[in-house]
């Protein structure tokens, strides 16, 4: 009797362990791939971050063999033959851990644990070349649909990045090489009782000298110590989050080899994709939300396919494969085609016959017009989050035309040439404007008989959601550019949100009387018109160094600069302006690669010039990055920018670019790392890159009839802007909307310049890649369509 208390004890002591491992196994398995994405954004420097990590992980394992070896043991000889032995899967373990982390970068958490999967088939097709190890073709079907699982949530996921799936590319090549390969040392009489704990403690010690390396040739450590600030709240987040997740990366180590002796294979499988899908959900509730209905089908199949691989030798996985297909293949179709319908391309002609996505769809319209309901606009805003950045909600202001004072600021204090002639304000011209009657066509109420620019709006409210970012659309115009501001503000009645921020304007002082001629009538946004005097400064000048001072007329969190002779043809989604929650900023290296050169370096020193940032419009900029460049200027050329434009020889006056010192600045001056970090830089030289959709166009240089070189004559420009207007609406609505797409309307004009700027000169990424992404914002803005419309 007492010999079967002592029994029943150790067992419930034994079990009392096993949990006691289990939780921390799979409370550091979850929070490890959750806490490395954090860390990755507070601390980009992947390499020092997997040095301090590796080396709390050997400092902790020599404590642990010290103090608590009947547990640990003792951890394992080095020499020379071991060292010789071991260095190739040295390498790619490194090679494992930094293509993870910047996968991390780039993609979600739920990417990263999705994609590791498909390791399983690298390795079959490894074991089947080099080991000769045979698959039965039950796993061979598996592994073939984990594959397709895969592909579905990638073609689904929004934050797809294809340098962040060549990373996970890396990852699962690297992994599955390195599975391969230990297999074979492991064996060797050298490792034949090394264990979990030596073969970590080997992998995490002699991959210090390596990342070392890496460091060195990078120069991580040289941008750090730049920007290295312990008073700074950020860099002190930095820090502790590095220490919890090497605490956690440790954890796991040590839970994991003793749970592997605790429980079976079986179980240790289990385990591991509990783990998998808590750190999806709690990536999805904590982090950020990344998933819709097909990826998240995608995801299930991975995850359930992979477990189920491991399970091909009992008498139930053939019956749950099959289940799993079928219910995955009939879920998979109905999402897909419920909102979209397949989109075609004639091959040998660009566009031709494009067909937009809404056309042909079975519209219902129960809402009133300005109904947008909470469950709505969450619906909506799903489509967009993974864009939108992180900030407070925009200033929704009441639509009006608020008209300013003279805005007028002094020098600044460390301005020494304050007397220069060319900042004397001159005299303001009389302004006798050329103004006329436009002839609009385009269609201006949907089928339902609401206005156009009511039903686009109601669309924009859903895909920006609840709490969007404040935005503020800037233009800095003048008197002999009113026809132009009349189409682009009809252009911004249509497409531009109205409730983000404000339309601002800025005149100069004398253009008083022309506000009469250009502005909405009955405006639907909240436009601040200002006024500047205006020095004796050449005219192009003078406009450009005002635009490098936005933020003196600007509250919002982020502003869009756009230029007078331009006009929005596509309604303005958070996925124009933002990519992963950064802003996208466009250029180019080889477009117009000497115009602009010499008067950037004349201002901004040799060197300096990192391409051409005029190659769209609009752009948008941070508000706080103005401020930062005045401040970077200052400290790096030891005078104020006002300064060295007083000096500036007038031959650099027509070839003056504020977008370019700007865009300079962030990629080439070393800005603060709060400013760089904030940009998805655009360069549209590498077709490896995902295309920018261009959502308005340069009128005059890219008019609708192709043989006008330059579009300034009225009955060209009108053309072409309604043209623009027209094509825009139809492409992103169709005739279940609009019926006058029904006349045979081409979309080449739209498309083409969606993707080219300045007739063709530059056009971004491959045609492929340019097609799928024109693609993808139709589909998701046809989601929300039919989300404002139907029940």
């Amino acid at each position: 009797m007492y010999t079967n208390l002592v029994c029943f004890d150790d067992i419930s002591q034994q079990n009392s362990n096993t949990i006691v491992v289990l939780i921390i196994y799979c409370v550091s398995g979850t929070f490890l791939t959750l806490l490395n994405k954090i860390t990755v954004t507070l601390f980009p420097y992947a390499n020092l971050l997997l040095i301090i990590q590796n080396t709390f992980a050997v400092v902790m394992l020599i404590f642990c063999s010290r103090y608590f070896r009947s547990t640990f043991g003792a951890l394992p000889a080095l020499n020379r033959t071991v060292l010789q032995l071991w260095m190739p899967l040295v390498f790619l373990f490194v090679l494992m851990l930094i293509s993870s982390l910047s996968a991390l970068i780039y993609v979600s958490v739920p990417t990263v644990i999705v994609m590791r999967n498909l390791t399983s088939l690298f390795v079959a097709f490894l074991e089947y070349m080099f080991l000769n190890h045979k698959t039965n073709r039950l796993s061979i079907f598996i592994l073939l649909g984990m594959l397709g699982g895969a592909g579905l949530f990638a073609k689904h996921d929004f934050t797809f990045n294809v340098q962040g799936y060549i990373w996970l590319g890396v990852n699962i090549i690297s992994t599955s090489v390195y599975q391969i390969y230990i297999k074979k040392v492991i064996h060797l009489a050298y490792f034949e009782n090394i264990g979990s704990i030596g073969m970590s403690y080997y992998n995490n010690l002699l991959s210090l000298p390596v990342l070392g390396l890496i460091v060195c040739i990078t120069g991580e450590l040289g941008r750090l110590m730049v920007n290295f600030d312990l008073q700074h709240s950020q860099m002190i987040l930095s820090i502790s989050v590095i220490l919890i997740s090497s605490l956690l990366g440790f954890s796991l180590s040590i839970s994991a080899f003793a749970l592997n002796k605790l429980i079976s294979a079986t179980s240790m499988m289990v385990a591991n994709n509990v783990n998998k899908f808590s750190v999806i959900v709690l990536s999805e509730i904590l982090v950020k939300s990344t998933l819709d209905s097909i990826a998240s089908i995608g995801a299930i199949s991975v995850l359930f396919l992979g477990w189920l691989y491991s399970q091909t030798t009992t008498s139930t996985s053939k019956i749950c494969f099959a289940i799993l297909t079928i219910t995955l293949i009939i879920s998979a179709a109905l999402i897909e085609t419920k909102y979209i319908k397949t989109l075609r391309f004639d091959h040998d002609d660009y566009y031709k016959n494009f067909q937009p996505i809404m056309y042909n769809q079975t519209i219902s319209y129960r809402y009133p017009m300005k109904a947008i309901t909470s469950m709505k606009q969450r619906q909506g805003y799903d489509i967009y989050r993974a864009y939108l950045p992180r900030s407070s909600k925009a200033h929704r202001l009441t639509p009006q035309i608020e008209v300013r004072s003279v805005q007028d600021y002094p020098l600044p204090q460390n301005c020494r040439i304050r007397n220069a002639s060319i900042w004397k304000t001159c005299d303001a011209h009389e302004c006798q404007p050329y103004t006329g009657l436009i002839n609009w066509d385009y269609p201006q109420k949907t089928i339902f008989g609401e206005n156009t620019t009511e039903f686009i709006n109601r669309i924009l409210e859903i895909a920006w959601g609840t709490n969007p970012p404040s935005i503020d659309l800037y233009l800095r115009g003048g008197c002999h550019g009113i026809m132009e501001m009349k189409y682009l503000f009809e252009s911004i009645e249509l497409f531009w949100p109205r409730f983000l921020g404000s339309v601002i304007v800025v005149l100069d002082v004398g253009d008083e009387p022309i506000l009469k001629y250009f502005l909405p009538q009955q405006p639907t946004h909240h436009y601040l018109v200002t006024f500047e005097h205006t020095p004796c400064l050449p005219g192009r000048v003078f406009n450009q160094y005002s635009y490098l001072n936005i933020d003196r007329h600007s509250s919002a969190e982020y502003i869009v600069t756009i230029d007078s002779d331009c006009a929005f043809h596509a309604p303005v989604t958070p996925d124009l302006i933002f990519r992963q929650e950064k802003i996208i900023l466009p250029s180019s290296r080889s477009y117009q690669p000497d115009v602009w050169r010499r008067s950037l370096e004349a201002m901004m020193g040799a060197g300096m010039y990192d391409g051409h940032y005029m190659v769209t419009q609009p752009v948008t900029f941070a508000r706080s990055t103005f401020s930062s460049f005045r401040e970077w200027f200052y400290e790096t050329k030891g005078i104020c920018y006002e300064d060295h434009v007083a000096q500036l020889s007038t031959v650099h006056y027509q070839e003056f670019c504020w977008m370019c010192q700007v865009g300079s600045y962030l990629e080439r001056g070393r800005a603060k790392k709060s400013d760089y970090d904030q940009y998805w830089y655009q360069h549209f030289d590498n077709e490896s890159l995902e295309p920018m959709i261009r959502f308005a166009i340069h009128v005059p240089y890219e008019p609708f009839s192709s043989s006008a070189v330059q579009c300034r004559e009225v009955i060209c420009y009108e053309k072409s802007v309604n043209e623009i207007i027209r094509q825009g609406l139809c492409r992103a609505f169709g005739p279940s909307i609009f019926p006058v797409c029904m006349n045979n309307i081409s979309f080449n004009y739209v498309n083409n310049v969606t993707f080219s700027y300045g007739q063709f000169e530059i056009q971004a990424a491959n045609r492929s890649a340019r097609i799928d992404a024109l693609n993808q914002y139709l589909k998701r803005l046809a989601r929300i369509t039919m989300i404002s419309l139907d029940d």
